[in-house]
């Protein structure tokens, strides 16, 4: 590390043009969780580091006259549960940010870090497939803007170029009558991070026939990369939650899903609880969309 060469980015811009001069040969840092940890068991030995911690744009959650949630890539976990904002405008994303490892994690944590490592078991990538969040991206010459259905390409692999980060993420406001939900299950808390598996949903029911009328799902734990199980939410449009969905929404889903086999489960057991935490998930989703809670309880 005596040869590891440190910025402290004041700006976007700056942090770009490091990105730019290196080559590939920088890591950004904000919180530092996943890179420390890598650090420490010797699997990175980075050249050069860029911390954007203190950028001003980075830092900020709003939401906009029209609804939609903006959320900096430096806000962390704990931000963003204890956001008033957040609460009162998509309440999934603060039951999301609550069940992330331990406070530790939650307080030195980015959203923007967590997505871009790109770990099929992370919590906020699950809910921005579910959510059809939208990341901006900076870069040398413009920003763009990357669905996250598109975003995650394999194993701790993005779409961002060498010279790009991740600025930050922009989510529409959800419609009324829309109900959203988050499940995780895990072996032990902050532990046998591999066994995890987590479900996000946003849906919305035809106030008609009650089925459901549009729907978004983020799965984690069930492949190499955050999924977005788009065979499984075609099947679910135009149905009505009942045991007859659910048995058939199994079948597609345990086909749609790659999980990896651990010490703890193998991967037909993680199919299996994948679909529940998922049936689970949607009766909650359902419940909030009938009370008119959005993602509250």
């Amino acid at each position: 590390m005596s040869d590891c060469r440190f910025t402290a980015a004041k700006t976007v811009e700056e942090a770009v043009a490091s990105l730019a001069e290196a080559r590939g040969e920088a890591h950004i840092i904000a919180g530092g969780v996943a890179l420390a940890i890598l650090m420490n068991e010797g699997l990175l030995q980075p050249s050069w580091l860029i911390d954007v911690s203190r950028v001003t744009e980075l830092n900020c959650i709003e939401v906009g006259d029209d609804g939609a949630i903006r959320i900096g890539a430096a806000v962390t976990h704990s931000e963003v549960a204890a956001s008033t904002d957040i609460a009162a405008s998509c309440p999934m994303l603060t039951e999301m940010a609550t069940e992330i490892a331990c406070g530790r994690v939650m307080n030195r944590g980015t959203i923007g870090g967590n997505i871009c490592l790109a770990d099929p078991q992370g919590d906020p990538p699950v809910a921005m497939l579910a959510l059809d969040a939208t990341f901006r991206v900076a870069g040398p010459s413009a920003t763009r803007d990357v669905p996250a259905r598109s975003f995650f390409e394999d194993l701790y692999t993005t779409a961002l170029a060498e010279d790009e980060l991740l600025q930050e993420v922009i989510i529409a406001a959800p419609t009324a009558g829309c109900g959203t939900a988050f499940g995780k299950y895990a072996a032990r808390k902050a532990m046998d991070y591999s066994s995890t598996i987590s479900a996000a949903v946003s849906l919305e029911r035809d106030p008609g026939d009650g089925s459901i009328a549009d729907i978004g799902i983020g799965l984690g734990g069930c492949g190499v990369i955050p999924i977005w199980p788009e065979m499984t939410e075609t099947l679910l449009r135009g149905r009505r939650l009942n045991d007859e969905t659910f048995a058939v929404m199994r079948d597609v889903l345990v086909q749609e899903i790659e999980p990896i086999g651990d010490s703890l489960y193998s991967a037909d057991y993680k199919r299996h609880v994948a679909s529940v935490i998922l049936k689970r998930t949607l009766k909650i989703a359902e419940q909030r969309s009938v009370a008119g809670k959005g993602g509250g309880s």
